[in-house]
């Protein structure tokens, strides 16, 4: 019954890092989005997803994608809107996002780059004193 409990959370906090992560719900059909047919991960622990959630209140839908681009192309520089959303999100948050996205199959190879990227992103965007 535990397990049920964390079903309806789990799967509205995919779906926000989905979105939070990439683009708008309205492309969720397109097949050129990052995480189109992604069989969504377990947990790593109870409540994880809970956590991504209440992270998830402080990044605005419109930068979600600039985060993505970000962490894989570090030539994609985040705007000041966007980098204050990272900083306002927190270490600990961008971390977990970090993770969640790093738990989909897809981006298991990338998950130290995903990591470091997480990490020095909020550290850039901190700096920059916004």
């Amino acid at each position: 019954m535990a397990k049920l409990a964390y079903v309806i959370p789990t799967m509205l906090a995919l779906f926000l890092v989905c979105n939070t992560l990439a683009l708008e719900p309205s492309n969720s059909n397109n097949t050129e989005v990052p995480w189109y047919g992604l069989v969504i991960p377990p947990e790593p622990y109870d409540g994880f997803y809970i956590k991504v959630l209440s992270c998830l209140w402080n990044v605005d839908l419109s930068c979600g994608f600039q985060i993505y681009e970000h962490i894989f192309d570090t030539s994609k520089v985040l705007d000041d809107h966007c980098c204050r959303n990272v900083v306002k999100l927190g270490l600990q948050c961008s971390k977990r996002l970090g993770l969640a996205l790093s738990l989909f199959e897809k981006f298991k190879p990338q998950k130290a780059l995903i990591d470091r990227m997480s990490r020095k992103t909020y550290h850039e965007c901190n700096a920059r004193k916004l």
